[in-house]
């Protein structure tokens, strides 16, 4: 049985920011979002200074700290910006750049994207940020319609392959908390019911295959063990749908958290790994860790060693953290 190093991580904001006039080409910025071929992202990237360095750099330690075969990403802008940073940054942190590369435009209107970077084969790739609730059979939340997109960016479905099996997962980026946990928990919670209808059209019986859905699902059932009331997770997680993989690995409260939300002084876990039933039964207890050297020193209930550089709110890694977890998996089979 393969295992595979998973990690999940929203890298804030990694954007491109340039001059598209004073660069001289034409239709730049169109040209950058509907690239979907890697060698002519390459291409159009020369031309650019693309990322900040002092915060992408150390957004690619973190990423490399967690060792991870697969990195499901969030609020990357587009292919240009990933294969530069993968190229750029990782590649010099890791002594190569993973190579793989996946990403989709979505539905965000700040050009955010969810995407993937693999040292493994990816054997298939969808996205699904076109689907509408009415197209999902999913109720939508007040104030939408059947016809409006389900996913506030997507839901990337993505398998990799090792040792002739394959492995899913599902990459999302839920709607933020912004506008308030209460107001905005209804669209997540569609969004939630939305992943599983996906997964439902893929497998007959999801509860009897291995797959992921990992991301930043901005929303959380407890802080520091203390349950917070109904949130957004439920469809996926109420009924043992899906099983929380921090929860079941992470023994300690105090430690599951991934963000830090310095006006409220909260330490919440917003990012996420769900196990299908079948997996979890796989990994009782897979090695499962929280990567914390990159938060700026705002949040100071991490007292490990940081980064050189990171400051009290400004440099960073982002403002989340990276999870990786190491898991067994049977997938199934490829054909030869």
């Amino acid at each position: 049985m393969p295992d595979i190093r998973l990690s999940t991580f929203n890298c804030e904001n990694l954007m491109m920011r340039c001059d598209f006039r004073r660069a001289g080409i034409a239709n730049a910025r169109q040209r950058l979002t509907d690239v979907d071929n890697v060698q002519v992202a390459e291409q159009v990237d020369s031309v650019f200074n693309v990322l900040s360095e002092d915060d992408r750099t150390l957004t690619a330690q973190a990423l490399v700290a967690t060792e991870a075969d697969v990195c499901a990403l969030q609020e990357v802008e587009n292919l240009v910006t990933l294969t530069a940073f993968d190229t750029r940054y990782i590649a010099r942190w890791a002594g190569s750049a993973f190579g793989e590369r996946v990403l989709h435009e979505g539905n965000d209107t700040r050009g955010i994207d969810v995407a993937l970077l693999s040292r493994l084969p990816v054997v298939f790739q969808r996205s699904h940020a076109r689907s509408t609730f009415g197209s999902l059979g999913v109720r939508p939340p007040e104030g939408h319609g059947v016809n409006d997109y389900a996913f506030r960016r997507d839901c990337l479905e993505v398998d990799v392959a090792k040792d002739g099996r394959a492995l899913t997962l599902f990459v999302c980026h839920f709607k933020s908390m912004h506008g308030g946990r209460k107001r905005t928990r209804g669209v997540r919670e569609a969004e939630a019911e939305a992943v599983r209808q996906v997964i439902r059209n893929r497998f007959a019986h999801p509860a009897d295959e291995d797959w992921v859905i990992l991301g930043d699902f901005n929303d959380y059932r407890q802080v520091d063990g203390v349950a917070v009331g109904h949130s957004g997770l439920g469809p996926l997680l109420d009924d043992g749908f899906a099983v929380d993989l921090a929860s079941r690995a992470i023994s300690d409260p105090f430690d599951r958290w991934t963000h830090h939300y310095p006006e409220d002084d909260v330490y919440g876990a917003l990012d996420h790994m769900f196990l299908s039933p079948r997996l979890a039964a796989q990994n009782p207890a897979p090695e499962t860790r929280i990567i914390r050297a990159g938060s700026p020193y705002h949040a100071a209930r991490y007292t490990g060693l940081r980064f050189p550089g990171i400051g009290w709110k400004v440099p960073k890694a982002s403002d989340h953290c990276p999870m990786a977890a190491t898991l067994k998996f049977e997938g199934r089979a490829l054909s030869a």
